[in-house]
């Protein structure tokens, strides 16, 4: 199991993953020997890097960070920060929405300013140390209600 990894004052969380999302991995993988057993070798080696690598970019490019006051969430590898001390309140939940997570074992952040999502939706993002997720949060913004 995978532990949050402590650079200087930044702390890394990698993103939970679900056994179904591996099963879209080996399912993805199976397409792609199908083809090339019945196809080209040039054509299974295209059509595999046009299924494989976006495939695995969402699968390892989701991760999440806290660095001082801000809260970090990388997907695609691409970093978005947000600030920790407008951060009202944490809910432990489970859910399916269009989120930067693997799992459907979610953390939903709420902010005191709806600005910083642009939604009135919560961010929903999935560290596989959820606790120890949530206590760094309240070591920088012990306000933070959790439920």
């Amino acid at each position: 199991m995978q532990q949050a990894k402590t650079l200087i004052a930044k702390t890394t969380y990698p993103s939970k993953i679900d056994w179904w999302i591996w099963a879209i991995v080996a399912f993805v993988i199976t397409v792609i020997i199908i083809i090339g057993i019945t196809s080209p070798w040039w054509l299974t080696l295209l059509l595999g890097l046009a299924i494989l690598v976006p495939s695995l970019t969402g699968l390892i490019g989701i991760w999440y960070a806290i660095e001082g006051d801000n809260l970090i969430v990388y997907q695609f590898f691409r970093p978005k920060l947000y600030p920790i001390k407008k951060i009202k309140d944490i809910r432990y939940s489970k859910g399916f929405l269009a989120a930067p997570a693997l799992s459907s074992t979610r953390l939903a952040i709420r902010f005191t300013d709806r600005n910083i999502l642009r939604s009135s939706l919560p961010l929903e993002i999935s560290p596989l140390d959820r606790t120890g997720f949530v206590n760094r949060l309240l070591s920088v913004n012990p306000g933070i209600t959790v439920r």
